[in-house]
């Protein structure tokens, strides 16, 4: 296992048009084949839940994917390696949306099938997006907040439902109208035909957004399947491994907080809920890496298990629970039957990317924050299965809205703060001539002339000091022009800081601008030229 000194540190580029991509995109081919050699090797049991975990999330791809797009390239591929990725069913950023491309990109390039897995068990944090735009009475950049539904946030988004068509339905006018003054023609047009489509079919917003974003994808030309985890976690593969862990769930906390408490101690992390919180236990239950909710009480809450000399229980300890007699012919069976829009079994994040590394795919795509914290699901996996777990590939990139950088700024920024600090210290640096008595600033040169042995230093720091301080108040006026220069300036930079944040939304770019910086940053990746994380690798 890694040392602390052996973690990978992955940091998101900062300029517009960098990509991070570990391994580059041309040594993927040897990550990919280290992998299906290393799961090869696992032994029979891990074997047959892989084929036919595999075998079922396809079709369920498929059959999903197909109600909104052609899935024909993708369902020819159904022999050949997975190659997956995932993600929330939001109005991310371009560094996310690039992992969809590159995914796309690696599944031709190794003639595998790509599936993205919509993680819709996590919490919603809203309906609106921040879209940049000018304000009109100081011309600067600002943040406009445009809502896609009167509520939102607090449950899953799988339980996001529209409570506003009406807003939703005019939602890309809005945004189209905020962000005019500085893009004249953002993908949210045609992003929203699909997303009105969606909602006519789902009702819920994060179905609609994710659905909207694939389509859009396929029209693009990107071959990749998708699928809500909330559908996987059906299945009777994800019912065996979710037992696999319940059945011995005590040595597994014991894996679990060993780890996150190692893993805090190795990056100097001092909250304990920090990447993840340890698992607890109380009055004979164990809390589980799981989220129990249902239609009816959409709110997450902690699963727990209890196992008594007949039954697994396993509840949120508020009246939501199903029971598992032990023993049973098929317990798999009997827990996949029991999740159903009355009770949601879905697993917390490390253990979605377990499950999806281990069993389902053959090379995870992450992103920055995916592929930190995944280096501690590695090491859990480890620890409580005694298997090594494939290596996972991390991607992201910054892509900006154009005009001038902040940056450009820092040079009047600093010329400014060290003219004020001047007229305090330095006052006949900066200042015009006859504005400073001649006699105090003789005075003053006469003094740094002929420093005085230590004895006397003191008398003569005094003396310096008081002058500094008359000449300085000569500069009052002078002083308050430069504060508010700087106060001007620090606006500015303010405001280009909103136009060139990394996080706006990617349906507020130009469509077009956006293909031909993706594309350049998978050329350059592929002959080499991406960046690369300190550390070891990840396995």
């Amino acid at each position: 296992m890694k040392t602390f000194q052996e973690f990978r540190h992955y940091r998101a580029p900062k300029s517009h048009g960098e990509s991070f991509t570990d391994p580059n995109i041309g040594d993927v081919g040897d990550q990919l084949r280290g992998n299906l050699e290393l799961l090869s090797q696992h032994d029979s049991w891990w074997q047959k839940l892989r084929r036919d975990a595999r075998q079922q999330m396809i079709s369920d791809a498929i059959r999903y994917t197909s109600t909104y797009r052609d899935v024909d390239v993708m369902a020819s591929r159904r022999e050949r390696p997975i190659l997956m990725a995932g993600h929330q069913p939001s109005l991310f950023h371009p560094g996310v949306w690039f992992k969809n491309f590159t995914l796309s990109h690696l599944a031709e390039q190794q003639q595998a099938l790509a599936i993205n897995l919509v993680i819709d068990n996590d919490a919603a944090s809203g309906s609106s997006i921040r879209v940049p735009t000018i304000d009109r009475d100081t011309g600067c950049y600002v943040y406009s907040t445009v809502r896609y539904d009167r509520f939102g946030g607090g449950v899953p988004y799988e339980q996001t439902v529209i409570s506003d068509r009406e807003r939703f339905d005019h939602f890309d006018e809005d945004v189209r109208k905020t962000v005019m003054p500085i893009v004249a023609d953002p993908l949210i047009n045609r992003l929203w035909v699909h997303a009105r489509n969606a909602v006519e079919r789902c009702g819920i917003a994060g179905c609609a957004l994710a659905q909207a974003r694939h389509a859009l994808e396929g029209e693009i030309g990107l071959n990749t399947l998708e699928l809500p985890l909330g559908v996987l976690c059906r299945s009777r593969m994800f019912a065996e491994f979710l037992l696999l862990i319940l059945s011995d769930l005590s040595r597994f906390q014991d894996a679990y907080n060993t780890e996150a408490d190692f893993y805090r101690k190795a990056h100097g992390i001092r909250s304990n809920s920090h990447p993840v919180p340890n698992l607890d236990s109380d009055d004979g239950w164990l809390e589980a890496p799981i989220w129990i909710y249902s239609d009816a009480l959409p709110q997450r809450r902690a699963g727990w298990v209890k196992v008594t000399e007949k039954s697994m229980i396993i509840s949120d300890r508020n009246g939501q629970e199903c029971r598992i007699a032990l023993g049973a012919p098929d317990m798999a069976e009997t827990l996949a039957s029991s999740i159903g829009p009355h009770f949601k079994i879905r697993p917390r994040a490390l253990l979605t990317t377990m499950y999806a590394r281990l069993v389902l795919s053959d090379l995870f795509l992450h992103g920055i924050g995916g592929g930190k914290y995944d280096q501690l699901g590695d090491r859990i996996a480890e620890r409580f299965f005694g298997i090594t777990p494939p290596e996972f590939m991390v991607v992201s990139a910054t892509v900006q809205l154009p005009g001038p950088s902040p940056s450009e700024t820092d040079s009047e920024i600093t010329r400014i703060k060290r003219a004020i600090r001047d007229t305090r210290f330095q006052p006949e640096k900066v200042a015009e001539p006859g504005e400073l008595d001649a006699s105090l600033v003789a005075r003053k040169r006469e003094l740094l002339e002929h420093v005085p042995g230590l004895n006397e230093k003191p008398d003569w720091h005094q003396q310096l000091d008081s002058i500094n301080e008359q000449l300085s108040a000569s500069l009052h006026e002078k002083r308050s022009q430069l504060e508010a220069e700087l106060a001007t300036v620090m606006r500015e930079r303010a405001s280009l800081a909103v136009l060139k944040s990394r996080e706006h939304p990617f349906c507020i770019f130009p469509m077009q601008d956006l293909i031909k910086t993706f594309g350049q940053l998978i050329r350059r990746s592929e002959a080499g030229e991406g960046a690369v994380a300190k550390g070891t690798p990840s396995s």
